[in-house]
């Protein structure tokens, strides 16, 4: 059964030159979602991801996601204790 990112999930990256990087779901459609880790990938400019490529890590942030109000810094927060501290 293949996963389908909801936006506000948190998901470690299975390939590419991102892989092993935590990154949050802002959007879903289809078989791509739109990953951002605050850092290298800003809430302004997200990377598009194939789902296959992804697997979950948890849920955050679900509401500012919704409401459109989420920043690149609380995504840092969310995603340092993950990424290790970095």
């Amino acid at each position: 059964m293949e996963y389908i990112p909801e936006a506000g999930d948190i998901v470690i990256s299975r390939a590419g030159h991102d892989a092993g990087r935590a990154h949050i779901v802002l959007a879903c459609a289809g078989s791509v979602a739109l990953i951002a880790d605050g850092k290298r990938r800003l809430v302004s400019s997200p990377k598009s991801k194939n789902v296959r490529h992804l697997r979950k890590a948890g849920c955050a942030l679900k509401e500012s996601i919704q409401k459109g109000t989420v920043t690149d810094k609380e995504i840092r927060e969310v995603l340092k204790q993950i990424n290790g501290g970095r």
